[in-house]
C-alpha cells in the first residue's frame, strides 16, 4: 500500500470506555536496499512468501525514469502534473535524498520510496515525499521494509528526523505510520496540496497531517527490529465516533469540551469504498475528523497509535491522542 502524499486505501462501535489493543491486518509497504557510491547499484534479495524481492538505490536515469510510469502505476494518474519527474529525482538523490527501488524477480519495478533534503527552523530533516507500491504486492512487507531502509540511509546521511504527510482519513496508511512505524502526528494542513486530478484524491479536500519519524526513538529502533512490546491504552474519551446508520458509518458530532490524558478520534476505514457509494459522506467525515484533529492538536495532543478492532464483520480505527508535556518541542 502506498503510503504518503497520494495515498491509497485500505471500524465498530465502541462506547468510549475499555482498553484498546490493534487488532486486524497491518497495512504494508516494505524493503531493503544497500547504499553505494559504485556505478550500479549493489542489491539485497529479500523473500516475501515464494518471491525473492530486490531493492536498490536508484541513481541513473533509466531506473529513475521508471519511477515515473511507476507513479502513474501506484496513484492510476494520467497527468503529468502529477508525476515528480525524472530531473527532480535525480537532483534530489544526489545532493542528500535518496530514492530506493524494489524489484521483482524479472526486473520490474514494483514499489519505491523517494525523499530529499530540507531544513526547518535551521534543523535538518530528511522529507520523504512518496513511497508506494502497486496493488499486487501490497499483502506483503515490502513497504515496512522500504520505510526501514529509508530510515538506515537517512542514517547513514546524517539525519535523525523524517517527515512527510498523509491524508489523515486512510486509515490503514495511519496504523502503518503511528502503529507499525512508531511515527507521530503534530501538525493538520487544510487542503493541503489543493485539487488534485489523480483517481485516489479526486473531488475531495487534500488535508494532510504531518509526520515526524524521530529516527533514533527507542520504540522506533525496537519496531525496527520487530523487538517492540505491544502497547496498550488504558479507557479514554472519544472526541468523534462513528455512528452505524442505513448500512455505512457516519460521523458524529465531535465533542470539543473533553480533556484527559488520551482522546479517540475514530475515522472510516473504508474510504475508498465509501467514495464510492456516498461522497458528500466522505465530505461530511472530512469535515468532523478535521474539526476534531485540529482541535486536539491547538491543544496540545498528537497522535501516537492508531487501534484497530473488529465489530461484527466491520473493522473500525481510531487515533489515539496523547497530550503531550512539551507540545511543540519538535520545531
Amino acid at each position: 500500500m502506498n503510503l504518503h502524499r497520494r495515498e491509497s486505501n485500505s471500524s465498530a462501535r465502541r462506547r468510549s470506555g475499555g482498553p484498546f489493543r490493534p487488532r486486524g491486518p497491518a497495512a504494508s509497504l516494505g524493503g531493503c536496499s544497500d547504499r553505494t557510491a559504485a556505478p550500479g547499484p549493489r542489491r539485497l534479495a529479500l523473500v516475501t512468501g515464494v518471491d525473492e524481492i530486490s531493492l536498490v538505490l536508484l541513481k541513473d536515469a533509466e531506473r529513475l525514469r521508471q519511477v515515473e510510469e511507476l507513479q502513474r502505476q501506484i496513484w492510476e494518474s494520467h497527468d503529468y502534473r502529477e508525476v515528480v519527474p525524472l530531473h527532480q529525482l535525480m537532483a534530489a538523490a544526489g545532493a542528500g535524498g535518496a530514492v530506493i527501488g524494489a524489484r521483482a524477480p524479472d526486473g520490474t519495478l514494483i514499489g519505491f520510496c523517494y525523499g530529499f533534503a530540507g531544513v526547518r527552523r535551521g534543523r535538518p530533516l530528511f522529507y520523504s515525499h512518496m513511497a508506494g507500491v502497486i496493488a499486487e504486492y501490497r499483502n506483503g512487507d515490502i513497504g515496512f521494509r522500504l520505510k526501514r531502509e529509508q530510515r538506515r540511509v537517512a542514517l547513514e546521511l546524517g539525519y535523525d528526523w523524517m517527515v512527510w504527510t498523509y491524508d489523515p482519513m486512510v486509515s490503514m496508511n495511519a496504523y502503518f505510520n503511528l502503529h507499525k512505524l512508531g511515527a507521530a502526528v503534530r501538525r493538520y494542513h487544510v487542503n493541503y496540496y489543493g485539487e488534485m486530478t489523480d483517481a485516489l484524491n479526486r473531488g475531495l479536500e487534500t488535508d494532510r497531517f504531518e509526520v515526524d519519524w524521530n529516527l533514533l526513538d527507542p520504540r522506533v529502533e525496537a519496531l525496527m527490529a520487530a523487538q517492540a512490546p505491544p502497547r496498550t491504552w488504558a479507557e479514554a474519551p472519544a472526541a468523534l465516533e462513528g455512528e452505524p446508520r442505513g448500512g455505512d458509518l457516519h460521523p458524529g458530532t465531535p465533542r470539543l469540551d473533553l480533556e484527559a490524558p488520551a482522546l479517540l478520534v475514530e475515522v472510516p476505514t473504508d474510504l475508498r469504498g465509501m467514495r464510492a457509494r456516498d461522497p458528500a459522506l466522505v465530505r461530511a467525515w472530512r469535515q468532523a475528523t478535521r474539526a476534531a484533529f485540529l482541535h486536539c492538536l491547538k491543544q496540545g495532543y498528537a497522535g501516537v497509535d492508531v487501534v484497530l478492532r473488529r465489530d461484527g464483520t466491520v473493522l473500525r480505527a481510531w487515533y489515539v491522542m496523547v497530550k503531550e508535556d512539551h507540545p511543540g518541542s519538535w520545531l
